[in-house]
């Protein structure tokens, strides 16, 4: 398979060293380069753009928040895997609308760290275990205050597959082997899915699915 290129954004040098040895494990990927903050991490950019950034989120000079808006501005087709120590549900939202395609525990195992690799270079996102179930916590909050049924957007149940699909992290051409579609055609799903809910890419479309119960999981 193709060679994937990392680069990995942390204020700690020694998590760096030991998350670079990981990743080496992997014979399709290349860590390109690495970055101490958001700071570095934007010159760093200037002259080598990635396949992937893991960007830590507590970092001096310039945080994970701001580093994944100004990175994912100048260069759209980066795609983005948040890293964290704890779960915090503010920095959780913050990054998802900063544009992340992934959220992930530093404490997670070499498998996950393959797993979510593969999904978020294929198109899909990926989201820890843990993670889900942080969202699932806060929105079940949300979900007392009960939006009224008729003024969720009405589904169509291929939609309605879709969308299940896309919330389990699927990339369009996944989607498309599961669903006997062409990938064109799942992308005329996803616009139809991002006008009926307002939104403008795939993480707020799955937020606002979590959010209002859209599909059951």
């Amino acid at each position: 398979m193709d060679t994937i290129k990392v680069i990995l954004v942390d204020d700690h040098k020694i998590f760096r060293d030991g998350f670079r040895l990981l990743l080496q494990s992997f014979p399709y990927v290349e860590v390109v380069d690495e970055a101490s903050n958001g700071l570095e991490l934007l010159k760093v950019l200037e002259t080598k753009v990635p396949d992937i950034i893991f960007m830590d989120i507590n970092m001096p000079k310039l945080d994970g928040v701001e580093a994944s808006k100004r990175s994912l501005q100048a260069y759209p087709e980066l795609k983005i895997i948040a890293l964290t120590t704890f779960l915090d549900d503010d920095y959780l939202e913050q990054m998802l609308m900063a544009g992340v395609e992934g959220y992930m525990l530093k404490s997670a195992d070499l498998e996950e760290f393959e797993k979510a690799i593969l999904k978020v270079y294929s198109g899909g996102n990926y989201f820890s275990d843990e993670i889900v179930s942080l969202l699932s916590d806060r929105l079940s909050i949300l979900r007392k205050r009960k939006v009224k049924q008729q003024e969720l957007p009405e589904l169509t149940d291929r939609e309605k597959e879709v969308l299940e699909l896309i919330c389990k992290g699927f990339g369009n051409k996944q989607i498309a082997e599961q669903t006997f579609l062409s990938p064109k055609t799942i992308e005329k799903h996803k616009s139809s899915l991002f006008q009926k809910t307002g939104t403008y890419n795939t993480v707020n479309l799955v937020i606002y699915t979590f959010k209002h119960q859209l599909v059951k999981f």
